[in-house]
């Protein structure tokens, strides 16, 4: 009879802890974190460090967005137009700190891509779009 009480009690808190990841947002996190490196390219092209800027966007980019499965998980849910949409964004960003354009039209690019970003972060999330990027993954 233990046992069963000790199996049950398992499952239990196994689901409490797969609620509070589905609460917390995992592509709200993701959003989050691939803007951070947005956030810091914008300060390092503003203080004259392009290359560094540029590097932060790679960043976003590689180490963010395609590693976490964010790429995977828009593609899947919002279609692979507005994916295109945002690696555009990426893109102008990198464009735009290497044109040394100024400040505003950087930023101008920067906060289109975080707004796209956490849009896109809270529209995944209410998808249901596991971390795996899919549709009820894992």
């Amino acid at each position: 009879m233990n046992r069963v009480w000790v199996i049950v009690l398992c499952a239990a808190a196994s689901a409490a802890l797969a609620g509070r990841a589905r609460a917390a947002g995992h592509w709200t996190q993701v959003a989050e974190q691939v803007a951070a490196e947005i956030d810091h390219a914008e300060s390092a092209a503003a203080a004259g460090h392009a290359e560094e800027a540029k590097e932060a966007v790679i960043s976003g980019y590689f180490n963010q967005f395609e590693q976490k499965k964010m790429e995977i998980a828009e593609r899947s849910a919002l279609g692979i137009e507005h994916v295109s949409a945002v690696e555009a964004l990426f893109h102008d960003l990198h464009k735009a700190i290497g044109a040394k354009r100024g400040t505003a039209d950087l930023h101008s690019v920067a906060e289109a891509l975080r707004q796209s970003l956490r849009s896109d972060g809270k529209a995944l999330d209410a998808a249901g779009i596991g971390p795996d990027g899919l549709a009820g993954g894992k």
